[in-house]
């Protein structure tokens, strides 16, 4: 289990002010597929992601879903709308059984006015997030369905020997999710990955074995 005291937001503390925050987090377990925040909802906490592993989302009224984010232990969430004191801005569901630390809005604020290197580290979060999101962006505005799949496998992949894996089923759906295009789209995309010998699935996830064209 990833520790509280481990998370970048608590970098520049000192020991006992680590301690001091810590004091206003209280961890609760979740189940697998509960929604922890729904978008448009007030926001009330910040949340720190200690077991387990979370997808941050969008949809419309047809029920289109589009995949901001997966977060990991040892991330938090929930900031941005804490910050502008603003509703949430995207729904957030536990993809597994999640332990998660929980900070209310009152202690976040306090934390934020009482110590200037926890305020510093979330300006440096938060920086490296708008430069995910520019990124994000720049694919769905300038790359084509292909090169937007090559690049979230090279993302969500690791090297393993002469391969690449990544190592989590994902399904054609979840896929499309991921860079906004049909299920469709992204069924004829990978079945001519196969054909191709550039890639190959199985219950454990995707293996890369050579270097995807930068085109198709």
């Amino acid at each position: 289990m990833f520790e509280l005291s481990e998370f970048d937001l608590f970098n520049y503390l000192e020991k006992q002010e680590v301690d001091r925050v810590l004091s206003h987090v209280h961890s609760r377990n979740f189940r697998k597929k509960t929604q922890i925040i729904t978008e448009g909802d007030d926001s009330h906490s910040l949340y720190f992601l200690l077991e387990g592993k979370v997808k941050v989302y969008l949809n419309d009224n047809t029920g289109k879903e589009i995949i901001i984010n997966m977060h990991n232990p040892g991330e938090f969430f929930g900031e941005l709308g804490l910050i502008k004191s603003i509703p949430r801005t995207a729904s957030i569901i536990t993809v597994t059984d999640c332990k998660i630390g929980v900070m209310q809005e009152f202690d976040f604020k306090h934390c934020l006015t009482s110590y200037p290197a926890f305020s510093v580290a979330l300006i440096e979060n938060l920086s490296t997030r708008l430069i995910d999101a520019t990124e994000t962006i720049r694919q769905l505005g300038l790359m084509d369905v292909y090169q937007r799949i090559a690049v979230t496998f090279l993302n969500l992949s690791i090297a393993k020997g002469e391969v690449r894996v990544i190592p989590e089923k994902l399904t054609q759906q979840n896929i499309a999710n991921r860079v906004g295009a049909s299920r469709e789209m992204v069924a004829r995309i990978l079945k001519d990955l196969r054909a191709g010998g550039y890639i190959s699935q199985d219950s454990s996830g995707i293996t890369i074995h050579k270097t995807l064209p930068h085109s198709w």
